[in-house]
């Protein structure tokens, strides 16, 4: 199939969404957005920062793999590691004196952190009004948030802007993430280089280590008069702790099956979290997938499920479907989905046509994300398909799989040049769930 054609689909993907923006502020629809959150500090991994962070340090190549920083040494460690792999993970501070001495040394830009805001400030900055869950409302946090205007929180009552639930007395998490584009040589004997762009993303945070479901968010998902049929979960990347874990997803579980019961209808998209042990990961999709419809996860991430039972991930093709395939068997939802910068690829129950403009329209808010290091406007996505390439690995994947029954795959949109790397699977969570 051609580029040409995959570029008209791009662009009708995009024009159904401007309407379908419309139709949801006219109509006060919501997309249901959860659950942690925190500010980001953005730096970019660079020679110069790396000088600053490791001065003349090599981090030994050999060193088992960083799950928990207890020190500088594990966090210079953790970081070379990501960047020798070129993978992306959260690494789990454990001295917040550790955390000061990374933003002391890191200079950044300032963005809402955790999937479930950011995806609601992409879904807002394009237009569609989000019901957000927020695990901390102080002033940075909330200033953080963008197009407020169409952002609100649920109370026991209904609904109230964003703003009048700042709370002052709230503590803002700030987590350190370093984005490194591909070529950057790692702080390690022989100077591997990063065969691929990723993120880092640090964090001592105590508060969504320690989730709680908010009462209000809960209540609006209840409440008849509110026009929802779309729920995002995530944030689970901060549970530590065993019998934290097993708390928050029980108290998940029980709290989906009220909101289901509440709306029979209702869409529920889990998307999954790089963490530092990829147990973790999958219990994650063991716990929950028996009351969402649909799974979502990068391309890490499906490493890391892989892992667990060591497997490889099979390069894009037959064999990544037939992976696929298998955990989606084990863990049956009607939709199993994994995007990647070079395509997305689905199995799913669904209609296929509306799959296929749904993977277009998050790639393309991811791809523009990723340009312009910013939440994008619907012009930002018109400008990044005029500019961009269709990506050539995405192209060849959707020709070899285009007549197998029940996967839909779309090729992603390819840029030259540094880009972002942090938020872009928010944000593409954010645009396909605008158009599910």
């Amino acid at each position: 199939m051609s580029e040409s054609l995959w570029r008209q689909r791009y662009a009708d993907a995009l024009a159904q969404a401007a309407v379908r923006a419309e139709a949801a502020r006219t109509s006060g629809k919501l997309i249901a957005c959860a659950f942690s959150s925190n500010v980001d500090r953005v730096g970019t991994l660079d020679d110069a920062l790396l000088a600053r962070l490791f001065g003349e340090r090599l981090m030994p190549a050999d060193a088992p793999r960083v799950a928990a920083v207890s020190n500088v040494d594990d966090l210079l460690t953790g970081i070379a590691q990501c960047i020798a792999a070129g993978d992306g993970t959260d690494l789990v501070i454990r001295d917040p004196a550790v955390q000061e001495w990374l933003l002391e040394r890191m200079p950044g830009r300032l963005q809402i952190g955790g999937t479930g805001v950011q995806a609601a400030s992409t879904l807002t900055t394009l237009g569609f009004p989000a019901l957000v869950h927020l695990t901390g409302r102080s002033p940075e946090q909330i200033a953080a948030l963008q197009a407020r205007d169409l952002m609100w929180l649920g109370t026991s009552d209904g609904l109230i802007p964003i703003e009048a639930g700042e709370n002052p007395d709230d503590e803002t998490m700030w987590h350190p993430a370093l984005e490194f584009n591909a070529g950057l040589r790692a702080p390690m004997p022989g100077h591997p280089a990063a065969p691929a762009a990723n993120r880092v993303l640090i964090g001592y945070d105590p508060v969504n280590a320690n989730l709680r479901i908010d009462p209000g968010f809960s209540a609006a998902l209840q409440n008849p008069a509110l026009d929802i049929d779309v729920l995002l979960v995530s944030g689970f990347t901060q549970l530590h702790e065993p019998e934290v874990r097993d708390r928050v997803f029980a108290d998940t579980a029980r709290a989906l099956q009220q909101w289901r019961a509440a709306r029979p209808d209702l869409f529920i998209h889990l998307e999954l979290g790089a963490m530092p042990d990829f147990r973790h990961v999958r219990q994650i999709v063991e716990e929950l997938h028996p009351y969402v419809s649909s799974v979502g996860m990068n391309i890490d991430e499906l490493r890391e499920l892989l892992a667990v039972d060591g497997i490889a991930l099979a390069d894009p093709g037959p064999g990544l479907v037939a992976q696929l395939r298998a955990l989606s068997a084990r863990f049956p939802t009607p939709r199993f989905s994994v995007h990647t910068r070079e395509f997305c690829l689905t199995l799913t129950e669904h209609d296929a046509a509306q799959e296929r403009d749904a993977l277009l329209f998050g790639a393309l808010t991811a791809a523009t994300r990723a340009r312009i290091a910013a939440f994008p406007r619907l012009a930002d996505l018109t400008a990044t398909l005029e500019q961009g390439t269709v990506n050539g690995v995405g192209l060849a994947l959707a020709d070899e799989l285009a007549y197998v029954p029940g996967v839909v795959v779309t090729p992603g949109i390819a840029f030259t040049g540094p880009t972002a790397t942090v938020g872009l699977g928010d944000s593409f969570t954010g645009g396909l769930l605008a158009m599910m």
